[in-house]
């Protein structure tokens, strides 16, 4: 997570959704940098206000006077991104050659429904507060990356130019390796994650007016 104290500014970084090349282009103009490790990295906005309460409780540093965005991708890209990452050679946690999409998806579902191995899976819960309502103005669709990111930069004054970066070493289009007979029980599995994405035009539509109108208040 970065926070760009001067051009008012709070990066949330999610999994597997280009936040490292994001990172490298918002740096140079983030007073804070939120990182260390990737559990630091991509924490929860709700956490880090907290956690800068110094900075966040002074009435000219409010979160609502920063432009607080990120990245989401479609949920079942999103655990497919996971899978060809984790494919992919020289990782840290590098599954099988031999292993399917399905095995990798059961043995994820066996994982959650066990509080002693991990947490459940999902995107949604950087975003928002306790109560689930998001907390920041725009989270950007992954596929719709570029046009977004650029208008970002232009609206806050940060040249614009993406370096693609921790990249998945294993080319495979899309989701096409996902059996279809897992799509349903995916999209139930995710289903808080979905809740959220289907906001995403409305949450970014008055996200980017508020942008744009700051921008020609200032």
């Amino acid at each position: 997570m970065l926070i760009g104290v001067e051009k008012r500014f709070i990066f949330v970084a999610n999994t597997k959704s280009a936040s490292t090349s994001i990172e490298h282009l918002l740096m140079p103009y983030s007073e804070v940098i939120h990182g260390g490790n990737a559990r630091r990295k991509h924490s929860a906005l709700r956490k880090v206000l907290g956690e800068y309460r110094f900075l966040f409780a002074q009435p000219e540093f409010a979160p609502e006077t920063f432009f607080r965005f990120g990245v989401m991708r479609e949920p079942i890209d999103w655990m497919g991104s996971w899978f060809r990452y984790r494919k992919g050679k020289g990782r840290k946690v590098q599954l099988p050659r031999e292993m399917s999409f399905a095995e990798y998806w059961a043995e994820t579902v066996s994982k959650a429904g066990d509080p002693r191995k991990t947490r459940r899976p999902n995107q949604h819960d950087i975003f928002v507060d306790r109560s689930g309502a998001p907390i920041v103005d725009v989270i950007i669709p992954h596929h719709r990356l570029d046009a977004y990111l650029g208008e970002i930069c232009e609206l806050l004054g940060i040249p614009f130019e993406l370096a693609e970066k921790n990249v998945s070493a294993l080319k495979a289009p899309k989701t096409q390796f996902i059996p279809e007979e897992l799509l349903p029980e995916m999209r139930a599995f995710f289903e808080r994650d979905y809740a959220l994405w289907d906001q995403l035009e409305t949450l970014n539509a008055a996200g980017m007016e508020k942008l744009r109108r700051r921008v020609l208040t200032s």
